[in-house]
């Protein structure tokens, strides 16, 4: 009957290649950020003056190849805001890269 040590050793040589091919193809990809060329400000909504409302709203935008925006979610902040600053999102523009990435916008409103 063969070691506890030999056993275990044995394993982890043969999960080895397994365990570094995932590592190497994740690490092949850098994060990537592109500048925007053409920024929009949200206008900031008369409800929102009213109750003298403030605050920060980030949203995540995809970004085709060419730079226009695709898509804009948001990822956090006041719902009044939230709608200004999507509509905003969407008209950015950003340089043109070779593939689609994900950016964020952060907006701030002050009263």
């Amino acid at each position: 009957m063969p070691s506890a040590c030999w056993v275990v050793g044995s394993l982890i040589l043969a999960l080895l290649p397994f365990a570094t091919t995932p590592l190497v193809a994740q690490q092949a990809q850098p994060d990537m950020h592109r500048k925007a060329v053409q920024k929009v400000m949200p206008s900031y909504p008369e409800m929102a003056k009213t109750m003298r409302l403030s605050g920060t709203v980030r949203v995540e935008v995809k970004v085709a190849p060419n730079g226009k925006v695709m898509s804009a979610a948001v990822l956090g902040g006041h719902p009044l805001l939230a709608v200004v600053a999507v509509d905003a999102a969407r008209q950015f523009r950003f340089e043109a890269a070779p593939q689609q990435t994900e950016e964020v916008v952060t907006f701030n409103f002050q009263p």
